[in-house]
């Protein structure tokens, strides 16, 4: 870490801990002296090559403005070390996932606020003929910890992959591999490829699970989605269209009736749709509530053994209970009249493949 950009940085602001750490460097949290807003100030890693892309990076963030992007405040460059002040936010968005499926209904229609703000950063900079990709949801910063909330604030940052398109198609393999589109694969691509991306968060936040797991896969396989709603069932088929000339715009995205909320043409029988009378809103939506996953599974529990055992039980404890009563074999309401109680004779019996209890009378021989 250079000493000129660590002065300059400490002169205006008072730097606390370290929030966090990746491959492009080191975040910790600051605030200017005098006030008690809250920022974070990203320090370049000390590898080769990591100045130039957080240069790179922060020109590009001074260079844009959204209400959906990570703003950057200052830019301390010395030529050996790059660092950069921007809003410090509450943490990121797969963790507050975690949380949303622990403590919360697991219904992606709560988020679809958040997903809105998503969908508009990306659509910002395809805008400006900007792709990310790197969209995935450690990269989105949310500012509280309910996601559910109407006010929860989502940003994107890291900005390390992205760049501007000023040819027809790129062709570097950059981000993460489970978030690949196709073409991606084929070192041919243009700005569709964060669309794809955002719909595999899409899919995640929806279901809690990758829809592939490798090229082939992504090339091949046809994702199957029946426990969501059918809107936004469709708004993830069309975002993960394989072909990239078919596949839906970040415009079109936005436009989506799961995102407006204008009912769909099957909205009469689809079961996320809002109801206009106030008694519907008595009632939870269960149009996403889903079993909980296992990795294998589990074995039914058999009842009969418990059912017959206490059946047994309580034909021993009446047994019991009748012999200590006075003329109990006299008295005895099962005993047939006119036959003796010494010709009468418990005996088991089988009964088809496993041995049951079955008691009647004989009168062939005595009992002595």
């Amino acid at each position: 870490m250079a000493a000129r950009a660590a002065i300059h940085l400490r002169g205006k602001y008072e730097v606390g801990d370290l929030l966090g750490e990746g491959f492009g460097g080191f975040v910790y949290a600051c605030k200017r002296y005098g006030d008690d807003y809250a920022l974070a100030a990203k320090v370049c890693a000390q590898r080769h090559g990591a100045a130039e892309e957080m240069r790179a990076e922060a020109q590009l963030l001074r260079s844009l403005c959204h209400s959906s992007i990570m703003k950057v405040h200052d830019v301390f460059d010395d030529g050996k070390s790059v660092y950069f002040v921007m809003d410090r936010m509450h943490h990121d968005l797969l963790d507050g996932l975690d949380l949303y499926v622990m403590r919360e209904t697991a219904n992606v229609n709560g988020l679809v606020h958040i997903v809105r703000q998503m969908a508009e950063a990306v659509k910002y900079l395809h805008s400006l003929s900007i792709v990310h990709r790197d969209i995935k949801p450690e990269n989105f910063l949310t500012d509280r910890e309910r996601l559910r909330d109407p006010q929860c604030h989502v940003v994107l940052a890291d900005f390390g992959s992205a760049c501007k398109i000023t040819q027809t198609r790129l062709a570097d393999q950059v981000g993460t591999m489970v978030y690949w589109a196709p073409e991606m694969y084929d070192k041919n691509y243009g700005l569709k490829v964060d669309v794809w991306a955002l719909g595999i968060c899409l899919h995640c936040m929806a279901t809690n699970a990758f829809p592939f797991d490798d090229e082939q896969q992504v090339r091949t396989k046809e994702i199957g989605l029946h426990s969501i709603s059918s809107s936004c069932r469709d708004l993830i088929s069309t975002m993960l269209v394989k072909a990239e000339a078919d596949r839906i715009s970040m415009e079109d995205v936005l436009w989506h009736p799961w995102l407006t909320g204008q009912p769909t043409e099957n909205a009469i029988s689809d079961i996320d749709t809002e109801d206009s009378s106030p008694l519907w809103k008595l009632f939870p939506d269960v149009s996403e509530w889903r079993l909980p996953s296992f990795s294998r599974p589990r074995k039914t529990k058999r009842i009969w053994p418990l059912a017959l055992a206490s059946l047994i039980s309580g034909i021993c404890v009446a047994k019991m209970a009748l012999r200590f009563c006075p003329g109990w074999d006299n008295a005895a309401p099962w005993k047939p009249p006119g036959i003796p109680a010494s010709y009468l004779k418990l005996k088991p019996l089988r009964t088809g493949k496993s041995v049951g209890l079955v008691w009647r009378s004989h009168t062939a021989r005595k009992v002595r």
